[in-house]
């Protein structure tokens, strides 16, 4: 394949073509060639206040952490307001901003938008730490139910040939073969890989449960449930022990 030679002209235009500014009741809004880790462009507001240009993000970095779990906790909020120093911006009441000259503007523009942008990349860790969280709970809810029965990331081998490690396995009452494969869902990005690796053991172990025990305020869609419904049983962490005592799944049971 014989690739066409892009002149630095058209590579200009290409990276230009994706910056658009139009007025709206806010201000002036700008996108820049920035990206959230959601997905979304980030957007800065331009009004004029004191005199100067204000630059702002309109909240929108907050917003994606929030929307990622996160508090804005006092330790948080200084972290956030450390984070705006390195850029030259301020964050108060949620809001990444920066006041700007006529002349530096532009500079302005960018400096507000790599900052918005970093104080959304910390929904990344929260996230990390949350499902870190909700996987603890789950497994210290298990151990406790099912006792000496409880195997934690043992490795199982699937149909394929793959090999998971499982994070809970239940063992039947003489311990030597596992009656239920149980896996935390913290949110419904992992729905994809599990519902792969429940299908795989499935296929192996028929007569051995699928679990998928679920976080209530994991933002879960209805296809979420279809997927999983076809390879596991759905158990929200609320009703994880009434589960494992109903299935006889408990230590001495």
């Amino acid at each position: 394949m014989t690739l066409t030679v892009i002149s630095p002209t058209a590579l200009e235009a290409a990276a230009r073509a994706l910056i658009e500014a139009r007025r709206t009741n806010l201000g002036i809004e700008v996108t820049m060639p920035v990206v959230y880790p959601t997905g979304q462009m980030v957007t800065v507001v331009i009004t004029v206040a004191d005199g100067d240009y204000l630059v702002h993000d309109a909240g929108q970095g907050a917003m994606c952490l929030t929307s990622a779990g996160a508090r804005l906790s006092g330790q948080l909020e200084r972290r956030l307001v450390g984070l705006a120093r390195h850029y030259g911006c301020e964050f108060i009441d949620g809001r990444m901003s920066r006041y700007a000259s006529e002349s530096q503007l532009a500079l302005a523009i960018v400096m507000v938008a790599n900052a918005s942008r970093t104080v959304g990349d910390q929904s990344i860790y929260i996230r990390r730490q949350l499902e870190g969280d909700f996987r603890k709970i789950v497994t210290d809810r298990v151990r406790e139910a099912a006792g000496r029965r409880l195997r934690e990331n043992e490795e199982i081998i699937g149909e394929s040939g793959r090999a998971y490690h499982v994070p809970h396995v239940v063992l039947d009452q003489q311990e030597r073969s596992p009656v239920a494969f149980i896996i935390p869902l913290p949110n419904r990005t992992l729905v994809p890989p599990h519902f792969a690796e429940f299908w795989d053991l499935r296929q192996r172990f028929p007569t051995v449960e699928n679990d998928s025990v679920y976080d209530e305020a994991g933002a879960f869609r209805p296809e979420d449930w279809n997927l999983l419904r076809a390879v596991s049983e759905i158990v929200p962490l609320a009703a994880i022990e009434h589960h494992m005592i109903a299935r006889g799944w408990t230590a001495g049971l």
